[in-house]
């Protein structure tokens, strides 16, 4: 650990302010910014000495936690062998092919072949891309159009900030892409199923596959869990409807695992939880643990099989140039492996359910508590004016925002708000004493912030 001085610390901030375009930049929010400096297991340090657990693992994307040196030694070693390997036209290499084969393994079981990506968000294209792709290749050349879901988060390109369901995504950059559409609450609300935690049943995607015509649609996309949107978890006949709906009328399923897969939920991929097989999957993040940025998007056997037997004139004209990179490739798989012995798996769901129970003993009856939910690792509250009736304060008083600065000040630990949601998926390493502070800074702050 570094501590710098507040000469340097005060020129980094100049210099961060004036030269760094940070991701959903605001100016405003960087005029004192928390500079870390370093991390190991589930704590971060900034540049002042000071540590912080990190209860959304960064970007849920820190799944066996900072500092492991297992990983940093893969990568130099790869590094040493050699720098790059292309992956075009004939070309692969070792620890890709590998890691494939290892990614495919730990999926469903109806999963087959893979392409690499860089992030989630180019996993969410591609898998877009793949669909229409398969569409044509069966001369179904009008089901061209994806529907996806309110709240929902599927990254910031072009394409995929249409696929997301948040509007501050979409509010100076339209016209969105056409061809993606979005579900709504249905005509007949009272033939609904029993509504996830968000309101949302899958009645709605019948509904919008009827609307754009099931002859015209190629593919729903979803996330497991609602991640960026605020932690919203399905019912548990959810993605069953929504799996018979897809097969009714000839729509292709596509998962959106960025956030849930590789054991954030206490399964290696989240449809297990319902006994549910996708047609793609879209994964990223913990796949590295974000030691090196890496993606992919898996296709089932049956897109597989079609792949195999391309006409000459179908070749599939998609690619990056640092798509199945040696060095990412090689992280990836002792990444896994350290998941793997370390059953961090079956930690999550062991501290998934800790962080449960310690948020209902804190939080069951609080006048400004409501909508307690987790799947696995991954939890958030609702912090409103009053629990009794449900009404919400007003996003601009900030109630959230301050609830994080308190937590992070007097509690020493970072977690995620999306206005007045709280959110918390810490590091798959995280312990129970880790975790009993996670929740006991929650509590701490939401009685300074609300007064009860």
């Amino acid at each position: 650990m570094t501590v710098l001085d507040e000469q340097t610390i005060a020129q980094l901030v100049e210099d961060d302010r004036a030269h760094l375009l940070h991701s959903q930049h605001y100016a405003p929010q960087h005029e004192q910014p928390l500079i870390f400096e370093s991390g190991k297991g589930v704590w971060l340090t900034d540049v002042r000495g000071r540590s912080y657990i990190d209860g959304l693992s960064s970007l849920w994307n820190v799944a066996v936690g900072h500092g492991r040196e297992e990983l940093a030694e893969a990568a130099a070693t790869q590094m040493r062998k050699v720098a790059f390997a292309n992956g075009y036209n004939g070309f692969s290499n070792v620890p890709a092919i590998q890691l494939a084969t290892k990614v495919v393994d730990l999926c469903y079981d109806n999963m087959e072949a893979l392409f690499f990506t860089n992030s989630g968000g180019e996993s969410n294209e591609g898998a877009f891309k793949m669909a229409r792709f398969y569409w044509n290749l069966q001369g179904r050349h009008d089901k061209v159009k994806l529907i996806s879901r309110p709240r929902s988060y599927h990254g910031s390109t072009l394409a995929t900030a249409s696929m997301t369901g948040l509007p501050p995504f979409w509010k100076y950059f339209g016209p969105l892409m056409p061809n993606i559409s979005h579900t709504a609450p249905p005509s007949n609300p009272e033939s609904a199923d029993e509504p996830n935690t968000d309101g949302e049943t899958a009645e709605w995607l019948e509904e919008a596959i009827l609307r754009e015509g099931p002859e015209t649609v190629a593919a729903f996309i979803a996330e497991p869990v609602k991640g960026a949107g605020g932690i919203f978890t399905p019912s548990d006949d959810y993605f069953p409807h929504i799996r018979e709906i897809c097969d009714k009328y000839e729509v292709l399923l596509i998962v959106d695992e960025v956030i849930t897969g590789f054991g954030r939920t206490g399964k290696w991929f989240a449809l297990e939880h319902w006994g549910v097989q996708p047609d793609i999957v879209s994964i990223a993040k913990a796949i590295t643990s974000a030691y090196i940025p890496m993606g992919a998007f898996i296709v089932s056997d049956k897109i597989a099989e079609t792949m195999k037997n391309l006409p000459a004139d179908a070749k599939f004209m998609h690619g990056y140039t640092n798509s199945a990179h040696p060095t990412a490739a090689a992280v990836g798989l002792r990444n896994l492996q350290i998941m793997e012995d370390e059953d961090l798996v079956g930690n999550a769901d062991r501290m998934g359910q800790r962080l449960g129970e310690k948020l209902h003993a804190a939080f069951d009856g609080h006048p400004h508590v409501t909508n307690i939910r987790r799947l696995g690792l991954m939890a958030g509250i609702s912090i409103v004016k009053d629990a009794g009736t449900g009404e919400a304060y007003d996003v601009a008083e900030g109630h959230g925002a301050k609830v994080m600065a308190h937590m992070r000040d007097e509690g020493s630990v970072i977690p995620r708000i999306i206005n007045d949601e709280l959110l918390m998926a810490p590091p798959l390493v995280v312990n129970a004493e880790e975790i009993d502070q996670i929740v006991g800074a929650a509590e701490a702050a939401v009685r300074a912030v609300t007064g009860d």
